[in-house]
């Protein structure tokens, strides 16, 4: 193109410009680029600076164990009989759901059997001898009463009547011997025993009105004993008046043959209901003796049919727990062998085992909470848990000391098998609405803990004390920072 042509278009095309620069859109344009760019550059300023600082805030912190562990039966037994036998019934198979006490498989106990049938019909015949004996002790109780009723009727017709005569102011606090006897010291004894005679009678008469067929065995065999002793004493009155009698003086010999037959009366009568009760306390003490001795054959007795009893119980395997039969080898017809085991059983309920290191143990303890996953069934499906117990003893494993725990399943799930992974995480503690902030944000020195918050836009190292470190980043922050502080990256 030629200078002069070239010159002229470069002056069209200025002209073009400047015409369309100075329109209204274009201005209009160039206003909407401006913003568009200013907001662009405002918004990506502001999140730089949002990713250089951390604001102080109140949140939930969680310390939290994870561990591997692996399903585990609550309990699991495994069955076997403690002598050999011929097993004759089998009422079990693996699979089957079990109770505890259920019969599962029985040996060949009928010679056993024919054992006991005769020792509970020994024991029945022995009991019945027992009854026997106890009838007849209690028929000794129950004649009690009549025999001392009896002797004290007898006692106070010698007292009173037989030996009345001989005497005068028989009843006042001074009786006096009516005869003379040359045994004088004879003559006193029966006045004062003829006293002592008079309180026992009185005594004994107010002992027999309290007593009858209901008062109890002891009571009844007490008022025997005393009344033996009462007796005692009024037979020692009639001996001493005879004794007087025997000096007597001044008396005619049909009155004093009179008063010998009337004391010989009395003694006679006395000596014979003393010889009664006697008679009836060893008829007591004897039948005491033959019912201990009985007693004691009952319970031989019993020690054998008990004694079979065991036995037959060893004849047969029952389910200890309630649970699920993993194992069954009898077989009916068999010859079981002593100690071989025959049937398995897991119970229905399941806890995990897991070995957790020394450095995560401190702070755990029975009752904790956990969450466990198991591998069979994901991550999205959660088992609830809590610490059973802790071993105190450590186990090495890889050289690392570990502790066994057990934890327990809140609820059964029969998805839960045994022998299945778990991954487990174990609550130890956890803290609500503190203050938070990330542990990587917070440095040590010398002991003390430290984070750089910003202020008037520059920043500043601030000195804070720290609480519950949580699994998820952060950190409890118990003095030196507040809410809404921002703490610098």
């Amino acid at each position: 193109m030629p200078p002069q042509a070239a010159g002229t278009f470069y002056y069209l095309l200025k002209r073009r410009i400047i015409k369309v620069v100075k329109k209204p859109i274009f201005i209009i344009a160039i206003i909407v680029l401006i913003a568009v760019l200013s907001g662009y550059f405002y918004f990506f300023r502001n999140k730089e600076k949002e990713l250089n600082f951390f604001v102080v805030k109140k949140g939930d912190v969680l310390e939290e164990v994870s561990v591997t562990g692996r399903v585990e039966p609550f309990k699991s037994v495994d069955l076997a009989f403690e002598k050999s036998g011929r097993v004759v019934s089998v009422f079990t198979n693996v699979g089957n759901y079990v109770s505890a006490g259920d019969v599962l498989v029985k040996q060949d106990n009928s010679e056993l059997s024919a054992q006991l049938e005769k020792a509970e019909a020994d024991l029945e015949t022995q009991k019945a001898n027992l009854k026997k004996s106890e009838i007849v002790l209690n028929n000794y109780y129950l004649a009690i009463p009549d025999i001392l009723n009896d002797a004290y009727i007898k006692a106070d017709d010698a007292v009173r009547n037989q030996a009345g005569s001989m005497f005068t102011d028989a009843e006042s606090d001074t009786p006096k011997v009516n005869f003379s006897s040359t045994n004088s010291q004879a003559v006193t004894d029966s006045q004062n025993s003829r006293l002592v005679s008079r309180a026992e009678l009185s005594a004994w008469r107010q002992e027999l009105a309290e007593l009858n067929s209901a008062s109890s065995n002891e009571n009844l065999f007490t008022a025997l004993a005393k009344s033996k002793a009462r007796l005692s004493a009024i037979s020692s009155f009639l001996t001493n008046l005879s004794d007087a009698l025997e000096k007597a003086t001044g008396l005619s010999q049909s009155t004093l043959d009179s008063y010998k037959a009337s004391i010989t009366t009395g003694r006679t009568n006395v000596n014979t209901v003393a010889t009664n009760i006697s008679d009836q306390k060893q008829d007591v003490d004897s039948q005491k003796a033959t019912i201990a001795s009985e007693g004691a054959a009952v319970k031989s007795y019993q020690a054998g049919v008990s004694n079979i009893e065991s036995q037959i119980s060893k004849t047969i395997l029952y389910s200890p727990i309630n649970g699920v039969i993993t194992k069954q080898d009898a077989k009916i017809g068999e010859i079981a062998a002593a100690n071989a085991v025959l049937l398995s059983i897991i119970s229905a309920q399941y806890e995990i085992e897991a070995n957790i290191p020394e450095v995560d143990i401190a702070g755990i303890k029975i009752g904790n909470t956990a969450n466990i996953t198991l591998d069979a069934y994901g991550s999205d499906e959660n088992f609830a848990a809590k610490v059973f117990a802790i071993d105190p003893a450590e186990k090495i494993i890889e050289g690392v000391a570990t502790y066994k725990t057990t934890l327990r399943f809140v609820k059964s799930d029969g998805r839960v098998k045994s022998g299945m992974t778990a991954n487990i995480d174990i609550l130890k503690n956890e803290k609500s609405g503190v203050l938070i902030v990330p542990q990587r944000l917070v440095s040590s020195r010398d002991g003390e803990k430290f984070v750089n918050i910003i202020d008037n836009g520059s920043t500043k190292e601030v000195k804070i004390i720290t609480g519950l470190r949580g699994s998820d980043g952060n950190i409890e922050v118990v003095e030196g920072l507040k809410e809404g502080d921002y703490v610098s990256y």
